[in-house]
């Protein structure tokens, strides 16, 4: 999740909360975009803590 995009692109969409409403609503996993929308609002996580955070929470889930 998120290899190969800048920190700056990786944090701006992070912020946006974007991944969490792409999750939402494309998806369709409320759980998984509730657990992401929280590693959004994190403002303390650096976009490497942020990126894993995100990939560990989607493989919990599903087979990446």
């Amino acid at each position: 999740a998120g290899t190969g995009v800048d920190d700056a692109t990786w944090t701006h969409h992070l912020r946006q909360g974007d991944y969490s409403r792409w999750i939402r609503e494309m998806i369709k996993d409320p759980e998984l975009a509730d657990e992401l929308a929280a590693l959004e609002r994190d403002a303390a996580l650096g976009p490497d803590v942020a990126r894993l955070g995100v990939l560990d929470a989607i493989r919990r889930r599903y087979a990446v």
